[in-house]
């Protein structure tokens, strides 16, 4: 009986700790149904492809390492396009990019250090995520302008780990494409910067704009409005720092070590929040001198895990110092390179 009891409490737990790890995973930005010229090459393979070029990208914002193999991606119609191989896993504030296809080798070469870079299609000719048929028979070989949905799902637990779908699809007359899980977004109203669907954005990506948690296109919400694509970064926010909260409203105002530590060139800073309070997180070389501002604002209560990407610093050991109110915390880290 203890033998059993055991067994379920062990099940239990893992499947807990599953949870914990798939609610980490967030799907950050998609480029769908982009004609063939003339902005940029997103994947890097030296060929311009409406579908080949498109891509999805997920991010880990926990401070722990995420196992998904064998997650798979869904488009609209329901059929697996993706299927992630046995083995990748996602380090604590690293990306993950899928493009459509890539013809040569090495490709996706600008991503930042630590990205997972995987394509659907290798070696083939404008092959995006399909080709797939229709309710109406017509066959569909890339996501589409007019309505979409993307479900990364992890078949072991049949849960959704993130979902967003946009638009109208194309059956008489049409309808919207909406989520199937409970947890999946529709990219409208108030999930959009501007409030309004998100359909219709060809030639642009659409990402989650981190500051406010809400979709729009990438030229409307980057910082670099000549920049169409990001895979692998965020696009709003100069500094390429970036802070989700878990929702936990914690006891005390706490700084945790960094992880990775070292690292080389991005790390995960975490730490707690127990009121509201200005907050600010700044980097400081081993002189005492300011190296980088990464948070500097009015945050609510809660746990927050922060990307600090330290690529255009020399490697040695710097100090990370957090001020709330009139708390501070200060830790030390190391950089390698």
């Amino acid at each position: 009986m203890k033998q059993r009891l055991l067994l379920v409490v062990t099940l239990l737990l893992l499947c807990t700790m599953a949870g914990l790890a798939q609610r980490a995973i967030q799907l950050t930005e998609i480029l769908y149904d982009i004609p063939a010229s003339p902005n940029g090459d997103p994947n890097g393979d030296g060929t311009r492809q409406s579908a080949g070029d498109e891509f999805f990208e997920l991010y880990n914002s926990s401070a722990a390492p995420v196992d998904i193999s064998g997650y798979v991606m869904v488009e609209r119609e329901g059929q697996v396009v993706f299927t992630f191989p046995v083995g990748t896993t996602m380090q604590p504030g690293a990306f993950v990019v899928v493009f459509g296809n890539a013809i040569t080798d090495p490709w996706g070469a600008n991503l930042p250090a630590g990205t997972l870079k995987f394509s659907h299609y290798t070696g083939a000719t404008n092959q995006g995520f399909g080709p797939v048929t229709t309710k109406t028979g017509t066959t569909k070989t890339n996501l589409a302008s007019n309505g979409d949905r993307v479900m990364i799902v992890d078949p072991l637990l049949a849960d959704t780990v993130a979902e967003v779908s946009w638009g109208w699809d194309n059956q008489v007359p049409p309808q919207k494409v909406l989520p199937l899980s409970s947890t999946g977004i529709y990219l409208d109203e108030n999930h959009t910067v501007l409030g309004d669907s998100i359909m219709n954005s060809i030639g642009q990506a659409i990402t989650v704009q981190r500051s406010t948690g809400k979709w729009g296109r990438h030229k409307e919400v980057a910082s670099d409005t000549n920049t169409y694509f990001s895979p692998g970064a965020f696009p709003d926010g100069a500094t390429g720092v970036e802070e989700q909260s878990d929702g936990l409203t914690p006891a005390q105002f706490e700084l945790n070590q960094n992880y990775p530590n070292p690292f080389n060139p991005t790390t995960v800073i975490h730490f707690s929040l127990a009121n509201e309070s200005a907050v600010t997180l700044k980097v400081f070389n081993c002189l005492g001198q300011e190296v980088a501002t990464v948070l500097d604002r009015t945050m609510g209560a809660g746990q927050f895990f922060v990307n600090f990407d330290a690529s255009q610093l020399s490697a040695g050991v710097y100090l990370y110092s957090l001020k709330a109110g009139q708390n501070t915390q200060t830790k030390r880290m190391i950089l390698l390179k």
